[in-house]
Order: structure tokens, then C-alpha cells, then sequence
């Protein structure tokens, strides 16, 4: 359950960076030199995918802790393992710059447990 609503939250707010940042007239987004252009010079456009990706995983993390009283912390971690896994076919598919690479691969296990965390907070109360 957490994996599914993480995914829809990711595609949802980077829906939402793609309508923020709107592309030049007459550029072609599906063309792939011309996606890999905007990208490396938007980096603005970039931090919104990684909040989203970071979001999503945090809120996977969190419904899977939620839905599952049985997950622990460390279990949760699955979900954003799994996001990782997906988004590294994305990052193999585009030339990202490096630092994308390095907090996409870093923050996806650390966001689920941190919304595993967050909802154990509350359960215990």
C-alpha cells in the first residue's frame, strides 16, 4: 500500500514541478537532447523532482508504518528501496548532473524511515 500511494504522490508533484516551470516556446520536452538541456539548466526544475521524490518516499514510508502495525522502521526502508531501484532506470536514461544522482540514490531509504518514524511517533502516544 505504501509503495503504490508513494508512487502516485511522486507522479503527482512532479506534474505539478512540470507545470511550475514552464519550457521555452517551440522546445520539445520528448526529444532527449532537449529535455537533457533544460534539465542541466534548470537546476531550480531539478530540486522540485528531488523534493518530490524525497515526499514520496517519506509518505510511502509513513502508510506502510501506518496500514501495517507489524512494519517496523527498518522494514519500511523496503519502500524506498524500491523507489531507488525504479528511479535508477530514470537516472540511467538521462544525463543528470552528479550531485542528482548523489542525493536521489541518498535520500529515498532515509525519507521512508523517517516517515516510518513519524507515524511510530503518534502510534505510541
Amino acid at each position: 500500500m505504501g509503495l503504490i500511494i508513494s508512487i502516485m504522490v511522486i507522479h503527482i508533484m512532479q506534474f505539478l514541478n512540470y507545470t511550475l516551470y514552464q519550457t521555452p516556446d517551440g522546445v520539445d520536452l520528448t526529444l532527449q537532447q532537449n529535455y537533457t538541456d533544460f534539465i542541466l539548466n534548470n537546476p531550480q526544475f531539478l530540486a522540485g523532482v528531488l523534493f518530490s521524490n524525497i515526499t514520496g518516499s517519506f509518505t510511502g514510508g509513513a502508510i506502510a508504518k501506518l496500514t501495517h502495525y507489524s512494519v517496523s522502521i527498518l522494514m519500511a526502508g523496503w519502500v524506498g528501496f524500491v523507489l531507488m531501484m525504479l528511479e535508477v532506470f530514470n537516472l540511467l536514461s538521462v544525463e543528470y548532473p552528479v550531485w542528482f544522482w548523489i542525493l536521489t540514490v541518498a535520500l529515498y531509504i532515509p525519507s521512508a524511515w523517517a516517515g516510518a518514524y513519524f507515524v511510530s511517533t503518534f502510534q505510541h502516544k
